[in-house]
């Protein structure tokens, strides 16, 4: 009977140490050959609210990843502890969990070379050349990464067994570098007016590729790709000029990534390689005439470095030719009573001028 108890009494003790050996964490966080490292992000400068947040953090001598670690954005300085082995890592943080960005896939994320932030393609473009890879405009990403980020032997000890008595500054101050990170956006947005001669002989809105912009963004290497891609949106807010009833402009916004090669903080980027907006109107007329006006936009386009990381890109342009005069559908002899027409039940001949 004594022995029983002995070995009961023993059991028991052994429960107890295991289960206080390491306050402030629960059970399954109690193996010791992991550093348990606080993170903490702030998402004023990007402007943005996240649901969620992405950490990968990636083996910075082989860019292999090591760990992808997905936590609820909160209001608190920490968010989250991420259980990481010893070892030298670049940390890549973004907003949201992969394929939960609106228009935004991650690709490549097994390794820092490869990994991307690209435009989802479109299926629901009004095909306007056959050889065009149409995109979702990317809602906003931003992110933020870690360079030469060391995970100690004594940072695991540290952060299992500190009970808030004795305090080693300068591990603390290790333990904490992923604490008050700061994303910024890679992401722009693309204002745009455009003046249109004889826009009275026009419906609204306009259908409008743009060409020659990036598809994608690198995060090592913190800039876009040079894979070009063509976003499809229709260009509408029409405002006659003061002194006249037949030209003004139409206007849009749009959200992209950008010129191709391009930092999105860069304002003097070098333009190798042509932007073109390619323009569709429907005239008023009863046949729906189409007219079609490819513009190179390059030269034009502004470039306004903005305080949460990315740029924003400004365009006004002139259509180089006036829209020609028809008779509105109905009689009269003007296109201000037009109504809106809705291109999604329009068939777009590929050949169309």
């Amino acid at each position: 009977m004594k022995l029983l108890c002995l070995k009961y009494n023993t059991m028991v003790f052994s429960v107890l140490l295991m289960m206080f050996s390491c306050e402030r964490r629960p059970l399954e966080e109690m193996c010791e050959d992991k550093a348990l490292l606080p993170i903490g992000t702030v998402w004023t400068l990007a402007d943005i609210e996240p649901q969620n947040i992405t950490a990968l953090f990636y083996n910075q001598d082989n860019g292999k990843l090591v760990l992808e670690h997905r936590f609820e954005n909160t209001p608190g300085r920490i968010q989250t502890y991420a259980s990481v082995p010893v070892g030298k890592y670049t940390v890549v943080i973004f907003n949201e969990l992969r394929g939960q960005i609106q228009g935004v896939g991650i690709r490549g994320y097994e390794n820092l070379s490869t990994l991307e932030a690209y435009a989802a393609p479109d299926p629901n473009y009004k095909n306007r050349s056959n050889d065009n890879a149409y995109v979702y405009d990317p809602d906003i990403l931003a992110s933020v990464m870690v360079h030469d980020f060391y995970v100690t032997d004594e940072m695991i000890s540290y952060s299992h067994l500190y009970n808030g008595e004795a305090i080693n500054q300068s591990m603390k101050e290790s333990l904490e570098t992923l604490v008050g990170l700061v994303p910024l956006r890679k992401v722009h947005q693309f204002s745009m007016v455009v003046h249109v001669k004889g826009l009275n002989n026009a419906r609204m809105p306009a259908l409008v590729d743009l060409l020659g912009i990036a598809e994608s963004y690198n995060f090592r290497e913190d800039k876009n790709t040079r894979t070009g891609a063509v976003q499809q949106f229709t260009m509408n807010n029409r405002t006659y000029d003061s002194d006249s009833r037949k030209d003004g402009t139409i206007s849009g916004t749009v959200y992209t990534w950008g010129l191709l090669g391009e930092k999105p903080n860069e304002a003097n980027v070098q333009r190798d390689s042509p932007v073109q907006m390619d323009f569709l109107f429907m005239l008023v007329d009863a046949e729906r005439t189409l007219v079609r006006q490819i513009v190179d936009v390059t030269s034009s386009i502004q470039l306004q470095t903005e305080s949460h990381g990315a740029t924003t890109l400004n365009l006004y342009v002139e259509l180089p030719d006036p829209l020609p005069d028809v008779v509105p559908e109905g009689g009269g002899n003007s296109g201000f009573e037009t109504e809106i027409i809705d291109w999604d039940i329009i068939e777009v001949p590929l050949n169309a001028k």
